[in-house]
């Protein structure tokens, strides 16, 4: 008796886990406002930069030093957003020229070393890019850190914004 409920409430949880997944619908897929969420949402990987969106929490009582941090928070992901669509975008082209300029008569694959020679290739030929992203971002880092630190100090020693 105690292993048919069980089995009775596995196939529930499976009917209702089909009715209430949170795979995205392309026609059921909106936003939701920063005003009505109760902490930042994360969202799924984007395809091509495989970056998860974040949507910022935005509250009502939001100081002139929060909406700043917010604000930089989200101009910082549409950068990050940004490098890694142009450079996953350029990689997967570059990839698929490589493959069809390089792979044998009735094989599908390379071999993981047959490809490093393309992966090197490609690292050798973006270095700079890499060098550039990688300084930018440390320096965007430690802004935002800097922002986080005061809007946390404000908070706790409960500063208000002078007008």
């Amino acid at each position: 008796m105690q292993s048919n409920r069980i089995v009775t409430r596995s196939a529930r949880s499976l009917i209702l886990a089909r009715f209430n997944t949170t795979t995205p619908n392309a026609n059921s897929v909106q936003a939701p406002k920063p005003q009505n969420i109760s902490s930042d949402m994360i969202g799924p990987p984007d395809p091509v930069s495989n970056l998860r969106r974040i949507i910022f929490k935005k509250t009502n009582e939001e100081t002139k030093l929060e909406k700043k941090y917010r604000k930089l928070r989200a101009e910082v992901q549409e950068w990050n957003q940004n490098f890694w669509t142009q450079h996953n975008t350029r990689f997967f082209k570059e990839r698929e020229a490589y493959l069809k300029n390089n792979l044998p008569e009735g094989k599908s694959n390379l071999t993981a070393d047959e490809m490093s020679v393309f992966y090197k290739a490609f690292l050798d030929k973006n270095w700079r890019t890499h060098l550039y992203y990688n300084k930018e971002w440390y320096k965007k880092n430690v802004t935002l850190l800097a922002l986080a630190l005061q809007v946390k100090l404000r908070r706790i020693f409960k500063i208000k914004d002078s007008k």
